[in-house]
This record gives C-alpha cells, structure tokens and sequence, in this order.
C-alpha cells in the first residue's frame, strides 16, 4: 500500500512524533492509521524506559492562574538540555501537564507518596488518567512524549493554592517561579495598591528566595544545625557562655532577617523590612492583608 504524504500528516498531527516515525508506522502495519497510533504509543513506552536513568536537569517552570485569582498552580517538568527546554513541542508539552493539574488537583506527584487508604488514581498526579485523553495515564501521556522529543522528561513537582487569592511571578527563561496566596477580601483581585503589592511580593520572593514566612516556619532541625555551626565557629574563642549565647543568638537574628520572608530587607526599598512594607500597603488599600504561604521553583534546585 502507497503511504501518502497526507496519511503521514493525520498520523503526526494525532500521536506529535517526527514525520520518519510516522512513515515507518504506517509501512509497518500497511497504511492502518490506528494501529499505526498504538505501534508509535508502544515505541515510545520503550523509548522512556531506555531514557530513564539519563538525567533531567533542565526545564521550565509554569504557572497558571484562575482570572479570579482564587485557585493557582505552579509545576516544575524537566527535560536533559536547554535546547530542548527552549523547543515550541517541549512548551506545548508543559502547558498540557500544567492544564491538567490546574483541573485535575493531585495531591501527590507518585503512588507510593500516598497514604495507606487514599487510592493513586485519584490523587497522585503520575497515576490520574490524563485530563485530555481519559484512556492514558498522566505518566502514559509523558512516556509518549518521551517517544516523541527523544529526551528523559519528567514533573519533578507542582504547588496548588486555592485558599485565598492567589499570584504568581515567572522570571524570564522560565527557569524560576513563585506561587503565592494572599489572605485577605476576595474583592481585592482588582484593587491597584493590592495588585501592586502582590507582584512586588512575588518578585521578593523571586529575588531573595527566603526560606519560609517566618520564624516560627522555621523547622527546628534546621535551627539546631545552624547554632551547632555557629558553636563551631566559636569553640576556640575563651569567652564566657552567656556572653557566647548572647553571640550566638545575634547570628541567629541575622539568619532569620536572611531566610524569613517578612524580616528580609524589602528589595525595592532597602529602608524598610518586607513586613513594614505590607503594613505600609494595608494602610493603603484600606482592608487587611496577610501573606498566606508561598514556593519558589528554581530549575536545578
């Protein structure tokens, strides 16, 4: 049977795998488009096994954001190079993963993040049949790409927020990202003062990348660790052990003003911390404002 240059096109416009593959699916089961989709699903189910201990460190964040700004998402998908991350397929490919949390809202990335009782197919991401193609998996629908762009792919994680409003900030290149909720009148999504604020706090956290919200955010294994560190530091000094302490909790001070998001000097105006910088702002838009919670994806950390 011939194989027209149009039996090729219908075959990569439905399954998205280079023209050759396509030729040699249709040759391989003389001309029959849908065996042809099940040959090219079953090649590149091999594909993704072959490439999956070669390592994705490059990628894009994405985000999306509900026009109400009540519900948001953040995902972080990984490929092995830039030149891949930069292709207009790789793109569509992340848009399509992130479209499908933003409607399907997993709770995990992998069955066995799941606790005892929850059942994967409803909560786990790599385990939800896929938004646009209910017949595959998600991780089904990824292997396929897999066969198709010809590198490792893989969601290394994603954030949900739909509790108050939400904000988010790309940084250019896509390899950064900030998802961040706001707690405050829904009616604020259109208020000038409150949008501004919004986007300056995204790219404080873009910028300054803190730790957590505040103080008492901070796990208290990590607090421990930094005032061994410090101890350390000091343990040939023959100082008394309050007068050490005093020491010691100065640094801790300064590690807090570091990592905490509202004790960090504001980047836009040095004079003043980011939590005076909401206070200022509250004053402003008339009604209260608190910083909920909030992630910052960076690809290669």
């Amino acid at each position: 049977m011939e194989i027209t240059a149009a039996m090729v096109k219908e075959l990569r416009e439905k399954t998205d795998c280079p023209m050759m593959d396509c030729k040699k699916a249709l040759i391989e089961n003389a001309g029959d488009i849908e065996k042809s989709v099940d040959y090219l699903r079953k090649k590149g189910m091999a594909t993704a096994k072959a490439k999956a201990d070669r390592t994705a460190n490059e990628g894009v964040v994405y985000t999306i954001v509900a026009p109400d700004h009540k519900t948001g998402i953040l995902v972080e998908v990984n490929c092995e190079t830039d030149f891949v991350a930069r292709n207009d397929g790789f793109q569509a490919f992340v848009k399509d993963v992130a479209e499908h949390v933003m409607e399907a809202k997993p709770k995990y990335l992998k069955a066995e993040e799941a606790p005892a009782g929850e059942k994967a197919e409803a909560v786990c991401l790599l385990e939800q049949p896929y938004a646009k193609n209910k017949a595959l998996k998600v991780s089904d629908f990824i292997a396929e790409k897999v066969g198709s762009i010809k590198e490792n792919l893989g969601v290394k994680r994603f954030a949900i927020y739909g509790s108050g409003l939400v904000h988010s900030y790309i940084h250019m290149g896509a390899k950064l990202g900030v998802l961040l909720e706001m707690e405050c009148d829904a009616a604020l999504a259109k208020n000038e003062e409150y949008i501004e604020m919004a986007k300056d706090l995204t790219m404080q956290i873009a910028a300054a990348n803190p730790l957590c919200l505040e103080r008492a955010d901070v796990p208290a294994d990590l607090l421990e660790k930094e005032k061994e560190i410090y101890r350390a530091q000091m343990a040939d000094q023959k100082k008394p052990a309050d007068i050490l302490e005093k020491i010691i909790n100065g640094k801790m001070n300064k590690f807090y003003e570091e990592r905490c998001l509202v004790e960090q000097v504001f980047v836009k105006d040095t004079t003043i911390k980011v939590n005076q910088y909401v206070t200022d702002k509250n004053k402003k838009i008339g009604s209260p404002v608190k910083i909920k919670r909030f992630v910052r994806f960076e690809i290669g950390k």
